[in-house]
């Protein structure tokens, strides 16, 4: 059997340098607004209105799902810390990251810690500027979630 993976080692397959650094600015400023717990409209603001967040087993999309996703998130959790570690581009519009989170859960008072890796499409306005996730898909063990 044979595969074919689609790759690009050439400039025109990422983004440009000030592209690059607003995409990484934007998800500094995201990890930011989804650790804090008030901040439910920042966070579906970070997204376009037909957005969709697929959080492990969890979909939203559009604005009304992300923000009942969002919601959710903070049901047995206290809080929560991102340590985003690593960035690499995938396109111009597109991004792979990886990290760990950790999470104080409200039940039991413990901290667990999760690995996480995330794949981001961006949608930008007409002069390229002012990124929102168009999609964001975030791949984590949510049994850890339990702490169990």
């Amino acid at each position: 059997m044979s595969y074919k993976i689609a790759y690009t080692t050439t400039p025109a397959g990422l983004p440009s340098e000030d592209k690059a650094r607003g995409m990484v600015s934007f998800m500094e400023e995201f990890y930011s607004t989804s650790d804090d717990p008030n901040a439910h409209d920042k966070y579906v603001a970070s997204f376009t209105p037909d957005a969709t967040l697929i959080m492990g087993p969890k979909v939203g999309k559009g604005s009304d799902e992300i923000r009942t996703l969002r919601h959710g998130l903070w049901t047995h959790v206290a809080s929560r810390k991102h340590t985003p570690e690593k960035i690499y581009f995938g396109g111009p519009n597109e991004l792979m990251l990886h990290g760990k989170v950790a999470y104080m859960l409200r039940a039991s008072g413990n901290e667990v810690v999760v690995p996480w890796a995330g794949r981001v499409e961006f949608a930008f306005d007409e002069n390229g500027g002012n990124p929102k996730m168009k999609f964001y898909q975030v791949y984590l063990d949510t049994a850890a979630q339990s702490g169990k």
